[in-house]
């Protein structure tokens, strides 16, 4: 037979009442009896009735994650975050994918969004279509975006300053002697447009001309930064170092590389953004821009339960900028030696 809160409650000598205001973190239930009645509540084994707490509250405990790539594990670090408070607050998350396309998030968030409460947005969505998203925080859906923001909705965004990101990954390859640097640009996201201007910022701080010839339409999958790569290699005038918008297309650049013989780290200095957990395993590791993706889950998370359980007003227009930092590994060794013969 199952145990309930009546069992925990008189095994406590408490009331019913008190038991569940404690289960679900009420602030009236001091922090003593809350950390009593949940070691009673382990050691019976008690699992909640989450139908029969959705009927009472008129709230499902459950939370919509949309993220582009499921496979991309930069999100399931972010998601492990997002999971972690979740737990933690008593909610149960449920992912979409929208594989880096609009349709596919829309169709996700509409399905969701009635189902939850409240979602945790990774945007693909351009600016010109943010309307969609206004629209249905007008009709009350809770949204906190997550990683990309979207200029001119108000809701709550946690990020990196993706504008530091472009200019820390620059400065660094121009401290390594390069002057010559190219940049595998990424989509209208807000990630790859703002990680493109601190890649400018850099080339103008520095006295370095921009060249827009020296910029590469790539996108954010791997596989983009491969095609991109390989392009580029057939065109020929090859940078001395890129600044790829991401550890995805960083990667399939170094594979395009290898492929032509080019030597990563030695012929062309390479360095991505994001610190994807694989990548100090390659065969040639990569040099990258690094932030907390579990602490940007987190942060995210905390803000949703903030607006679901009524401080609403306090969460719309947070924002959490989380601050990045360079992580050296082999993939920018290229020597100035070389990079003067090349000039």
């Amino acid at each position: 037979m199952s145990v309930t809160l009546a069992d925990i409650a008189r095994e406590l000598g408490i009331s019913k009442m008190t038991v569940s205001r404690a289960i679900n973190n009420d602030p009236l239930v001091s922090s003593k009896t809350r950390e009593r009645v949940l070691e009673v509540s382990r050691r019976l084994n008690y699992q909640p009735n989450h139908f029969a707490r959705a009927l009472v509250t008129n709230r499902s405990f459950l939370v919509g994650v949309i993220v582009p790539d499921l496979m991309h594990s930069y999100f399931a670090e972010i998601l492990h975050g997002i999971g972690e408070f979740a737990r933690s607050s008593n909610y149960q998350i449920v992912i979409g994918n929208s594989e880096e396309q609009v349709a596919p998030e829309i169709s996700e968030v509409e399905a969701l969004r009635w189902r939850t409460d409240g979602l945790i947005i990774a945007p693909s969505l351009p600016i010109s279509k943010v309307d969609a998203y206004r629209t249905m925080i007008d009709e009350g859906t809770k949204i906190v975006l997550i990683d990309r923001t979207l200029e001119g909705l108000e809701c709550p965004m946690v990020t990196t300053d993706n504008i530091e990101v472009g200019v820390l990954a620059t400065e660094y390859l121009i401290k390594l002697g390069h002057t010559r640097i190219g940049h595998l640009k990424g989509t209208t996201t807000s990630t790859s447009r703002e990680r493109l201007d601190g890649y400018k910022q850099a080339l103008s701080r520095n006295g370095i001309p921009f060249d827009k010839l020296r910029i590469k339409d790539c996108g954010l999958m791997e596989s983009e930064g491969y095609t991109a790569m390989r392009s580029w290699i057939k065109e020929g005038d090859l940078p001395t170092a890129i600044f790829a918008v991401n550890d995805p297309t960083a990667i399939g650049a170094m594979q395009a590389m290898e492929e032509a013989r080019i030597r990563p780290g030695e012929d062309i200095a390479v360095i991505g953004s994001g610190n994807i957990h694989y990548g100090d395993m390659l065969r040639v590791p990569l040099t990258t821009i690094s932030w907390s993706r579990g602490e940007m889950g987190q942060s995210a998370m905390r803000l949703l339960v903030q607006m679901i359980e009524g401080n609403k007003r306090d969460a719309v227009n947070q924002k959490v900028i989380l601050s990045p930092s360079i992580v050296v590994r082999k993939s920018c060794g290229a020597h100035c030696e070389k990079i003067r013969q090349a000039a």
